[in-house]
């Protein structure tokens, strides 16, 4: 089944992939059939206002913005429609104490800080190769996904 996390981290040489990554605005037409539907399924009627077309990661996808109940919403897709993540506007008091006090303390007492939930969807396998019970998490576009501090390699027994 899907897994969504927050704020993890992908595991990968994020410094080259920094230099390859790019995101130019297109056209509803420029959007393949596949990730126009998941867009437009995401925004559940409510009209799309932008599309765009990003590289990150080595991979394509799209992105579509639209109004969500608490200001603007953007679902990224991949060009066969499989959704990647979805970021909505939220006011503070929808964020949880304990990640506004950390924001407040990270931004300091004149920070203004602007609010985003972040939805990632990620993906956990579980089987059994050499006799160990194995454990891997895949984000949507097969990308190996690893929690910070987790080894690459899950090698951890399943009981």
């Amino acid at each position: 089944g899907a897994s969504f996390a927050g704020g993890l981290m992908v595991a990968g040489a994020q410094d080259k992939q920094a230099a390859q990554e790019s995101e130019r605005k297109v056209k509803e037409f420029d959007v393949p059939a596949a990730a126009l539907a998941a867009r437009k399924k995401l925004a559940a009627g409510a009209p799309i206002m932008e599309f765009a077309e990003e590289i990150e990661h080595g991979c394509k996808y799209y992105e579509g913005s639209w109004k969500g109940p608490d200001g603007n919403v953007d679902g990224l897709v991949t060009d066969a429609g499989d959704v990647v993540e979805i970021e909505e506007s939220i006011p503070a008091d929808k964020a949880p104490p304990g990640v506004r006090s950390a924001a407040e303390k990270e931004a300091g007492k004149d920070g203004k800080i602007t609010w985003e939930r972040k939805t990632v969807y990620l993906y956990e396998i579980h089987f059994k190769k050499d006799g160990k019970g194995r454990e891997l998490v895949f984000t949507a576009d097969a990308r190996r996904f690893a929690e910070p501090g987790q080894h690459d390699e899950s090698d951890e027994d399943e009981k």
